[in-house]
């Protein structure tokens, strides 16, 4: 059985925005589930991090806009005969739940957990390079030394305000990577280029490529049209090199 791997590419600030918070649920849901010390302590890093990236913009409000586009997009689309109006009417009555979740959270998603003295503590030892060690912060040690089932608690409770956060980024990213179908290309010699609809606001590539094949794209979009280079880099120590031969590939151009 063949082995893919799929790389996407955001083209605009928002949906990069959402990539980024998605990497970050992902990264803490991982660590939390495996409950280590380690383990532990990456999923505060990720905590903090999101703490981070809402208190420097209104991720809530930006959140709300995308859900309100998509609903009233795919309302349009309720008109066609073709649709499954079942599975329509499913993804409509998710994301207006997404919606009425984040209007219910009164003023700063995560000022609770922001207000946690270890959490601030933590966070200003986390500008020293390296590893915060036992002695930069004793109650941090004295923290992870605690049972299992209590730190997991703690953080949960932690991560708490930012889950309607979590679900309401995965909804947009799955409607929007269901939004188009895959189709079969080619790069010549390592090299793919394509024109952009001008009638479509295209936000997302999603390029998917057999792991046998050995290479990785890298991506370059404009206004008008994107590129995808065909790279192999089997040494890294060395400077990866564009495929000499032909790659086929699997694209997928995604707009809602």
């Amino acid at each position: 059985m063949t082995d893919y791997s799929v790389y996407e590419q955001p083209l605009n600030e928002k949906v990069r925005a959402f990539l980024r918070l998605e990497k970050l649920f992902q990264q803490y849901s991982f660590h939390l589930k495996h409950g280590s010390d380690w383990n532990n302590r990456i999923a505060i890093d990720s905590i903090l991090e999101l703490l981070a990236y809402t208190t420097r913009s209104d991720i809530k409000l930006e959140i709300l806009k995308e859900l309100e586009r998509q609903h009233t997009r795919l309302e349009r689309l309720s008109k066609r005969p073709q649709i499954d109006q079942n599975q329509l009417s499913s993804i409509l009555k998710n994301i207006q739940k997404r919606m009425g979740e984040l209007q219910a959270i009164n003023g700063q998603v995560g000022l609770e957990t922001k207000n946690i003295e270890l959490l601030t503590a933590i966070a200003q030892k986390s500008s020293v390079p390296g590893s915060i060690c036992d002695f930069d912060l004793p109650a941090y040690k004295h923290w992870l030394t605690l049972p299992k089932d209590k730190r997991q608690k703690n953080i949960e409770k932690w991560f708490q305000p930012f889950g309607h956060l979590d679900r309401s980024v995965q909804l947009i990213l799955d409607v929007l990577r269901h939004s188009a179908e895959d189709t079969e290309e080619v790069a010549q010699n390592g090299f793919f280029q394509k024109s952009l609809d001008m009638n479509q606001t295209i936000q997302l590539l999603r390029i998917t490529i057999p792991d046998e094949q050995s290479c990785y794209p890298e991506i370059s979009a404009g206004k008008h049209r994107f590129s995808v280079r065909f790279m192999k880099n089997d040494d890294p120590s060395l400077r990866p090199e564009q495929c000499k031969e032909d790659v086929n590939f699997k694209l997928k151009m995604c707009a809602i």
